[in-house]
């Protein structure tokens, strides 16, 4: 018994160094087994990573021409607002004097219109003498020059009225020059009312486009808007993703 357990004790060394080689040798096989995978995920860990960067990189410049954009748009928007305010205060202006041109033809062809009536009434027909010539001229004079102020008279009609042409006979009744100062400026106001309806139109179309501008890049700037945030949110995310990836790489290139 005693030689048994002598010879058990005095092999345990060898056996436990058989041990220990073996182990060894499982443990080499197995890291010459491993080493192409750990090889291929480190290098796939490392394109990965590249790829991420690249596509941070590109995403980080269409998340700046987006923003860029998205400022321009905007300042064009606040530009086509203060236009449209602009353009809608010319056009109330347009209008106030439109208005305005509308009185005063309205009041004009009412004046004609009792001009008309009062010259319907019959009047002597004896001839004018000097006295009454002298006094019809000075009131022609007077009535034409204050029309013309009043701008109910042309330059070229008062000068015929001061001149007594083209229908400015002294010989005709005072009524009669009422009636033909009262008919030019009926049509002169009804010119004059034209003239500033049609710059009306002309206002207000201006308007309807300057503020249908102004409404469709507003809208623009408020998608611009939203897109560069979007992109930024985005770039973000992958910033973060990105640090993954770079984290994976170095802890596969330490493995």
């Amino acid at each position: 018994m005693r030689v048994l357990l002598h010879d058990l004790f005095g092999a345990l060394p060898y056996a436990l160094a058989m041990w220990l080689v073996l182990v060894g040798a499982v443990i080499v096989g197995c890291a010459f087994t491993a080493a192409p995978a750990l090889r291929r995920r480190h290098r796939a860990a490392r394109a990965h990573a590249s790829a991420a960067r690249l596509r941070q990189v590109h995403l980080g410049a269409q998340a700046a021409d987006l923003n860029r954009h998205a400022e321009e748009v905007a300042v064009a928007a606040a530009n086509a607002t203060v236009t449209a305010k602009r353009r809608e205060d010319e056009w109330e202006a347009v209008c106030r004097a439109r208005d305005a041109a509308w009185r005063a033809y309205t009041a004009a062809d009412e004046a004609a219109s009792r001009a008309i009536r009062a010259a319907a009434f019959p009047v002597s027909a004896t001839p004018p003498g000097p006295a009454e010539l002298r006094s019809r001229e000075r009131h022609l004079h007077r009535v034409a020059t204050e029309a013309y102020r009043r701008g109910e008279l042309s330059i070229a009609d008062l000068t015929d009225a001061l001149a007594h042409r083209n229908g400015w006979d002294l010989h005709r009744h005072l009524a009669d020059h009422e009636v033909t100062l009262r008919r030019i400026a009926r049509e002169r106001r009804l010119a004059g009312y034209q003239a500033v309806a049609a710059l009306e139109a002309n206002a207000r179309r201006a308007a309807e486009i300057a503020a249908s501008a102004a409404t469709s890049l507003g809208h623009e700037a408020t998608a611009a808007t939203a897109r560069a945030e979007r992109a930024a949110e985005i770039l973000a995310v992958q910033g973060r993703r990105v640090g993954r990836h770079v984290a994976i790489g170095s802890l596969a290139s330490a493995s």
